[in-house]
């Protein structure tokens, strides 16, 4: 797109706009030659006398705004939006949004800016569902913002506070989560749009290399028409090993650390699918495909209803004294004592290793770093014992495909011990 350019005694603002590209543009117009927006969808343009004249470089270029549409004073178009809409958002849904635009630093440097809303949609909301050009966009979809300056400083100064306060703001917005759907873009240039995630808590185990596969999927091409499916041949595809180069690159790349039964929607370049040869008369050399894909079989496990039904975390008590003398709450000081169990067998934890207790913590600030144990953790009683699961997308930062079975004791609380040391005395462990 050509970008509207100003005089060289707007200098600092021109280096901006030159030195980034068309991301998000505050343009200041002098005098009588103000680009205006009406409140209705057409841009008038004043002429300009000579004296005028003077002031504007002879090879101006201005933004075709022609193409943008206009709810209350606020123009927009979209820039890119998937084949398939997810979505699009409604009234009363929770959406993150990724805005693009040039602000200033705390040194007064103009750079180029990103900030996450989250927000839900709907009056009285930050978003609401008419009057911000930002209502109905579907997953993974992007416009262009052009905002009024009393726009930008009724509403936007305040979601972005260090942005440039313009006559005409140009802002840049990709919807990346719409309730539990979300968006991702790797670096592969594949785009997806995880449609039915799998609640953490009910996620047994995540796709690593060598797992055993099969998936029910649809192929389409970019004009929409289905080239293949799991529905029509009658069986999903698979089984498959994963990583062994059994399926196409676009399927490898989405398949690593999937739960069993989660349904993304991929958008496969060529070069992740089959290149410039294609296959046959049914896809065409160069194809850019989309597939609908549910992942069905991670080795000995089906989905059905059952497995989605089945929660993975929880806990278990082992043994607990008879008097509960001190009990866990979120601003107690704690020491715990683990053993972790793998699903190889392998064991690791402070027990095993002969460390001294994981600790202090509080549940109210960081906590273990291990939210399934977090979860476990209040009201336990000081000297009690509990089996925890530990789910592979609620355990260890460090990452784990497996859920991990944790046996963990209470041993100190807020200064009082245990009766009954059964634990080393070396140094403590500053992480799990």
């Amino acid at each position: 797109n050509n970008r509207p350019r100003t005089h060289h005694t707007l200098q600092s603002l021109a280096d901006i706009m030159y030195g980034y590209g068309f991301k998000v543009l505050c343009l200041i117009f002098m005098a009588r030659g103000l680009i205006f927006i009406s409140t209705g969808e057409k841009i008038k343009e004043d002429e300009l006398t000579e004296d005028e004249e003077g002031i504007v470089e002879e090879d101006i270029v201005e933004e075709d705004l022609s193409d943008y549409l206009e709810e209350d004073g606020v123009l927009y178009k979209t820039l890119w939006k998937p084949k398939d809409c997810a979505g699009p958002t409604e009234d009363g849904d929770d959406v993150t949004m990724i805005m693009e635009y040039y602000g200033l630093k705390d040194d007064g440097t103009e750079v180029e800016m990103e900030h996450a809303l989250t927000t839900k949609i709907g009056r009285g909301q930050t978003i609401r569902s008419k009057g911000d050009g930002l209502f109905g966009m579907c997953l993974g979809e992007r416009r262009r913002l052009v905002i009024p300056q009393h726009i930008l400083r009724n509403k936007y100064k305040q979601i972005l506070p260090d942005i440039l306060d313009s006559v005409k703001t140009y802002l840049e917005v990709e919807v990346t989560k719409i309730n539990k759907m979300s968006w991702h873009k790797f670096e592969s240039g594949l785009r997806m749009a995880m449609l039915e995630p799998v609640e953490s808590e009910f996620c047994n185990r995540t796709v690593v290399y060598g797992d055993t596969l099969s998936v029910d999927y649809e192929g389409t091409l970019e004009n929409g028409k289905v080239f293949d499916s799991s529905a029509n041949r009658g069986t999903p595809f698979g089984p498959f090993v994963h990583g062994k180069r059994q399926i196409i690159d676009g399927y490898t790349e989405t398949l690593e650390g999937r739960c069993l039964g989660e349904r993304w929607r991929m958008t496969v370049p060529p070069h992740l699918a089959y290149g410039d040869d294609g296959v046959g008369d049914d896809i065409p050399g160069g194809a850019t495909l989309t597939f609908d894909v549910r992942l069905v079989q991670l080795n000995n496990i089906f989905w059905s209803d059952e497995v989605r039904d089945t929660k993975v975390l929880g806990w278990e008590e082992i043994y607990k004294p008879e008097v509960c003398e001190e009990m866990v709450g979120f601003d107690d000081e704690i020491y715990i004592h683990y053993d972790a169990t793998r699903e190889d067998k392998s064991k690791f934890g402070s027990m095993h290793d002969n460390y001294a207790p994981y600790g202090p913590f509080k549940l109210q600030g960081e906590g273990t770093f291990v939210p399934a144990l977090d979860h476990a953790l209040p009201g336990m009683c000081l000297g009690e014992r509990r089996m925890v699961v530990v789910p592979p997308r609620l355990g260890w930062a460090g990452g784990h495909h497996d859920s991990i079975m944790v046996e963990m004791v209470l041993v100190k609380i807020n200064g009082h011990e245990m009766i009954e040391q059964m634990f080393p005395e070396g140094p403590p462990k500053i992480e799990l």
